[in-house]
């Protein structure tokens, strides 16, 4: 699925982009997907940070091979994960990531982060 996003770009750079895509017959909107997915990729690296220590870990959870765990972060925060990636990642991205299979909330105390993870098994235990 993809989506429409407005972005504003001088004339001038506008114009020149529209040239050299154009004498190389490349589709524009391909190009600028592939810069984009270049620079996310990029910093995404840099936004990881290190995981030192496991303050809970709910093993295979909500299904084998998945856990719900919380952390501390050497950013001195705590985070929430859940998946089969991040909550056994040794470095995680340093920012929210809520939906899908894997995903991690951040928090500023460890308290907040258990009660995220005590909410979400309270969820699967009602199904």
């Amino acid at each position: 699925m993809k989506t429409t996003r407005t972005f504003r770009i001088d004339v001038d750079l506008a114009e020149r982009f529209s040239r050299v895509t154009d004498a190389l017959m490349v589709n524009g909107s391909e190009a600028i997907r592939q810069m984009m997915k270049k620079y996310v990729e990029e910093k995404e690296d840099e936004l990881k940070v290190k995981v030192v220590e496991i303050v809970e870990m709910r093993d295979n959870f909500p299904n084998d091979g998945e856990a719900y765990t919380v952390g501390k972060a050497e950013n001195g925060k705590y985070f929430f994960a859940w998946g089969w990636e991040y909550p056994y990642a040794d470095e995680v991205p340093g920012y929210n990531i809520p939906d899908g299979e894997n995903g991690i909330s951040w928090h500023a105390t460890e308290k907040q982060a258990i009660s995220e993870m005590k909410e979400s098994v309270e969820a699967w235990d009602v199904k």
